[in-house]
């Protein structure tokens, strides 16, 4: 079998079982390592609102009852998103800096916002009633709670100050434990979050440091990892179980308590680097529901992570946001709201109206939010290269996958440097094989599903015995 591999631009693609392109899939651990699946499109929900600018922070939150609210933020305003996706201003008349975002974090039942203009504010997500300024919290760029404090990073503006609340109080910054700590190394602050129950990790620009409760008066103390990397901005982070991720101009990396991995070298990161646009845009969110980071390279462009395999995949999709989010459990009755059963967008058993089960959403490029719920993506894979010095003649080929309607194209050269000339796409046959005619020293196959077509895994290519011949010029 001539399998797919890993998603490996990085390297040279004569390396065996290790594919230059794959698109839009899910990898999956198999006997014969690496697998994919289809992977489902964003899915606007009916009857949502076009948020009315452009989004600058977001967070789902969860209250006592455990049903998730989530929270926009503008440039000039803060809105709450209801359980029909519409928005309600809940705040306006702030000033967010140009190129920032809200920070957002939750602390019981507070949501906390914060921006380097307008200070530090908060809103009761179980009595709401009006946005208030915390009257003592520094004007902060981010923040993240960790035992029972906040912590607060780019305060007052100095960016390399970090603050931190009285434990068990998201008001006192004055005594009761609450200091502010200066780091003159490693560049302006940008954020961090929780690696276990005793740390967390602080991320600079140019230093990721590891802070340790320490149960003395001091409460935590500092100590900073080996080596340079650090975030591009706030947006780029994202908590994950164990660990915080983030994209360092060198690539995607992960923070745990043992230090800093980087994820992507002799995977992604050379490509994904050279390709980006601008590197400190890039955003990023964590799909609770699949364990995969996922980051936002553009409007079309999302990058995913998959914890389970540690392989990459890039996606295309048009977003304006993403953000880790649940909807409400909705009774048959509630369902009025979205239609009949002809117009409903998912099935009555789709995890669409299953309430409480965090996973990944976004805001589409009309600015409406939505559930990655839709119908699969048009996947395309190519397999590894097949090289010989001698020139191979192939007829035949038989995808290993469940997808009746796949189809493959033969690609071929004779030399590596050359520009790989695709063949005639060719559906299969009824014995699940593709006829196909081409001759090269270099073999490459390339198969695609269409958009919204029904399969569930794809393995690779079989060639059959009578289905290549070797000769012609060395």
């Amino acid at each position: 079998m001539l399998p797919y591999g890993p998603y490996r631009p990085d390297i040279a693609e004569t390396n065996p079982a290790m594919s230059r392109h794959v698109l839009n899939v899910n990898p999956r651990k198999d006997s014969q390592g690496i697998s994919y699946h289809p992977r489902r499109s964003l899915q606007p929900t009916t009857g949502a609102m076009v948020f009315p600018s452009t989004p600058r922070g977001a967070l789902a939150v969860v209250q006592r009852s455990g049903v998730f609210k989530a929270y926009f933020g503008s440039m000039d305003k803060l809105y709450e998103m209801d359980s029909t996706y519409q928005f309600v201003e809940i705040g306006t008349g702030y000033a967010v800096p140009a190129g920032n975002s809200w920070g957002m974090l939750q602390y019981g039942d507070r949501l906390i916002v914060t921006n380097t203009f307008d200070g530090m504010l908060e809103w009761d997500i179980e009595s709401p009633t009006t946005v208030d300024l915390i009257a003592d919290a520094p004007k902060a760029r981010s923040g993240f709670v960790w035992g029972e404090m906040i912590i607060a990073l780019d305060c007052d503006g100095d960016n390399r100050i970090m603050m931190n609340s009285a434990p068990g109080s998201y008001t006192n910054w004055k005594t009761r434990g609450a200091a502010a700590q200066e780091f003159a190394d490693g560049e302006a602050l940008m954020g961090g979050g929780v690696v276990n129950d005793g740390q967390a990790v602080v991320i600079q620009r140019a230093a990721v440091r590891l802070l340790t409760l320490t149960g003395t008066e001091r409460i935590f103390r500092s100590d900073r990892f080996p080596g340079d990397v650090g975030a591009v901005s706030p947006e780029s982070i994202v908590q994950i179980p164990g660990g915080v991720a983030f994209m360092d101009s060198s690539g995607p990396q992960i923070a745990t308590a043992q230090g800093v991995l980087a994820i992507g070298d002799n995977k992604v990161a050379r490509t994904f680097v050279a390709s980006v646009g601008d590197i400190a845009a890039v955003t990023g969110a964590y799909d609770p529901e699949l364990k995969q980071i996922v980051w936002r390279k553009s409007d079309t462009e999302l990058l995913t992570y998959d914890l389970a395999t540690q392989e990459f995949v890039p996606v295309n999709e048009s977003t304006a946001y993403v953000i880790r989010m649940s909807n409400p459990a909705l009774t048959l009755e509630e369902l009025d709201q979205f239609g009949n059963m002809e117009t409903l967008p998912y099935p009555l058993d789709s995890n669409a109206w299953k309430g409480g089960r965090p996973r990944l959403a976004a805001l589409d490029a009309d600015f409406k939010f939505g559930f990655f719920d839709g119908s699969p993506l048009a996947a395309q894979m190519d397999t590894a290269t097949l090289t010989d010095n001698v020139s191979m003649l192939v007829s035949w080929l038989a995808p290993v996958t469940d997808d009746p309607e796949a189809t493959a194209t033969l690609g071929v050269r004779d030399r590596l440097p050359d520009a790989v000339s695709y063949k005639t796409p060719s559906t299969m046959t009824a014995s699940g094989r593709c006829a196909v005619r081409g001759r090269g020293k270099c073999i490459v196959v390339r198969v695609d599903h269409a958009a919204g077509a029904t399969w569930t895994y794809d393995r690779g290519i079989e060639i059959p015995p009578n289905g290549i011949s070797k000769g012609g010029p060395k």
